[in-house]
């Protein structure tokens, strides 16, 4: 970890930080000085003990947005991390806890947040991050860079980051789970039974073989198939128009619970369309060892949708690595 980290002015000279209790000031400090390169710090208890804190102090920052709590784990952000501190990229470091970091976005003034409906919120922070953490170019233009880039990249990359979001917020703000009716009533209307379904399917993974990606499966009908699976929850398909599950998919989802600790149910058709489109491209040990290498990197998440908005957005990257490994 950095022996030196910066705190900007125009954050300890705030009204809401002047106004804060002694100690909670201090615990400020002292969580800056032990964030990673992220500015996440997941071990408090030393912190604590040099300062005197508790669980008031604590509150008193959350209450002033000085930091984050996203989840129950004990991890806080600090909320103005990107706006004190830059790190070189030959040193960066990201952060180890990546499930967590996947929940943020951020904003034009490079402060987290956790509401993807902010005004200012300029794209979701994995994201940002992967761009090179630009702080230089104006955040209006790289708002519209990252709105035309998510406009493509959503059309070719199902379960991609932006999929954490409710929304896509930048331009006119492009309602992401809006859907194609044409092309729905043509797929229902398409949809093959089970055992057809199986049988085409494992006709697909045999040919395959070892890494096999299918080189004749289209994008286009990729992404049909997970807008469908992602309907809003008012409009959920009736059984003949859900995608059929085979014992392949259900092996996955035993991986899955079995490594997350979870209950995850055989009919999520969310996670379903992403194992179907996997065990397309790769073998099922594949699929099963990054779902394994997956669970070693999740920090302690076990909230059903934490899961599966993990498998969504890095599962496809945790078999690339344990296929090139």
């Amino acid at each position: 970890m950095a022996e030196r980290r910066m705190i900007s002015r125009s954050i300890a000279e705030d009204d809401r930080f002047v106004d804060m209790n002694p100690i909670s000031k201090l615990l400020y400090f002292y969580l800056v000085l032990n964030a990673d390169d992220d500015g996440f710090v997941g071990s408090v208890k030393m912190i604590n003990f040099l300062t005197g804190a508790n669980a008031d102090n604590y509150e008193e920052l959350l209450d002033n947005n000085l930091i984050l709590k996203p989840t129950q784990s004990g991890v806080y952000v600090i909320t103005d991390w990107y706006s004190q501190n830059k790190i070189e990229g030959k040193i960066y470091k990201p952060t180890e806890f990546l499930s967590i970091r996947e929940l943020l976005y951020i904003k034009t003034n490079f402060a987290y947040t956790l509401n993807p409906s902010d005004d200012d919120v300029m794209a979701p922070v994995n994201a940002w991050i992967k761009n090179g953490r630009d702080k230089k170019t104006s955040p209006e233009i790289q708002l519209q860079q990252y709105s035309h880039h998510f406009q493509e990249t959503s059309k070719k990359v199902p379960g991609s980051v932006e999929e954490t979001s409710s929304k896509l917020l930048a331009q006119n703000r492009i309602d992401k789970i809006r859907l194609d009716k044409s092309r729905v009533d043509k797929t229902r209307k398409d949809q093959v039974s089970k055992d057809q379904h199986r049988s085409t399917h494992t006709a697909t993974t045999t040919s395959n073989k070892g890494l096999g990606k299918d080189s004749s499966s289209s994008v286009a009908s990729t992404s049909t198939m997970y807008n469908n699976a992602t309907i809003a929850s008012t409009e959920r398909p009736s059984m003949e128009n859900r995608l059929a599950v085979n014992d392949e998919i259900e092996s996955l989802f035993d991986s899955l619970n079995r490594e997350f600790d979870s209950n995850i149910p055989y009919d999520d058709q969310r996670l379903v369309v992403i194992f179907t489109d996997l065990l397309n491209k790769y073998k099922m040990s594949f699929v099963q060892e990054g779902i394994s290498q997956l669970a070693s990197t999740r920090s302690g998440q076990s909230d059903v949708n934490s899961i599966k908005n993990l498998v969504v957005n890095h599962l496809s990257d945790a078999i690339e690595q344990v296929t090139v490994g």
